[in-house]
């Protein structure tokens, strides 16, 4: 068996740092192949594992399965490994069968008489479970998603600025109309944007259907409501946020074929930007320099 680490991380927020459960797909499959393989050569095991993690009518699109053998064994090799690429990993995800895994699991461990050491190695790694098999099934699921979707790290994160209203604010340029309709996007998307600024990944997209609110909010309300605006500059920011926001979710769509091209960090950081930008009231006197001096090496911009 291979040796386990449990790895620090930092939390998105950046305020505490907390010892969480962190393996790469190759020390999940070396743990597993020696309790649960029965002697199986390892790539008969192997495409029984990736076969049985996702429902069976996606296994002749799973490029985890239909790769090379050479490219599988380089994907479990003990020392150094191949990097699992991320649309692989959101393709098993996101095909993720946790009923037909688990099944597989139970015999597997059934016909070996192997429970007991499947148990002491989860114990051994400081994992708690009630099910082992459920266990090992949220493990692997864990591994795709981290693949996936890396967690951010020290010094990745974006954060939105502190508020500091100061009198004679740009919000009093805005006519009344105008003031009236950004509060009700403000009521609407407020919430939205802060999650997918500094939300993990996790948080943002697996959590209340982020693409659906955004495209039912857009299509039912602000498609008609954004011609209303009467300063054009202000329509023309609001129209991005709505872009940016859809690309957001591509991005982080296992099943899109994003072409955007940017990445999930300059996406938050041009978010994060726009979010500044229509809270005049909050933000006035900041924008854009002081509030985001360190984002320029990013070569951030606003050429949208």
């Amino acid at each position: 068996m291979l040796p386990f680490e449990n790895r620090e991380v930092t939390e998105a927020n950046g305020s505490e740092r907390k010892k969480v459960i962190f393996m790469t797909f190759s020390e999940y499959f070396n743990a597993l192949y020696p309790y649960l393989s029965g002697g199986e050569k390892w790539d008969d095991f192997y495409d029984s594992m990736i076969g049985h993690f996702i429902y069976e009518e996606a296994r002749d699109a799973c490029k985890l399965l239909i790769c090379a053998r050479d490219t599988k064994s380089r994907y479990i090799k003990p020392k150094n490994p191949n990097k699992i690429d991320p649309k692989y990993a959101q393709y098993a995800h996101s095909k993720h069968d946790p009923q037909g895994y688990k099944k597989w699991l139970y015999k597997r461990m059934f016909e070996q008489d192997t429970f007991d050491k499947m148990e002491e190695w989860l114990d051994n790694q400081g994992i708690e479970f009630d099910d082992v098999c459920a266990a090992c099934d949220n493990l692997l699921e864990s591994i795709f998603f981290n693949i996936a979707f890396p967690p951010v790290t020290d010094g990745s994160e974006v954060k939105i600025p502190e508020k500091c209203p100061i009198e004679g604010n740009t919000s009093s340029q805005l006519s009344e109309n105008d003031r009236k309709l950004l509060k009700e996007f403000h009521i609407d998307f407020d919430a939205i944007l802060e999650k997918c600024i500094s939300g993990s990944q996790e948080e943002v997209w697996f959590t209340g259907k982020l693409a659906t609110k955004i495209s039912n909010l857009y299509n039912e309300k602000w498609k008609d409501r954004i011609s209303g605006f009467e300063d054009i500059a202000l329509q023309a920011d609001i129209l991005s946020v709505m872009a940016l926001l859809q690309d957001f979710c591509k991005v982080l769509d296992p099943d899109s074929e994003s072409t955007t091209g940017i990445s999930v960090r300059k996406l938050r950081i041009r978010l994060r930007d726009y979010y500044v930008k229509l809270h005049p009231a909050s933000y006035a006197g900041i924008f854009p320099y002081d509030a985001f001096i360190d984002d320029w090496n990013d070569e951030n911009g606003f050429d949208m």
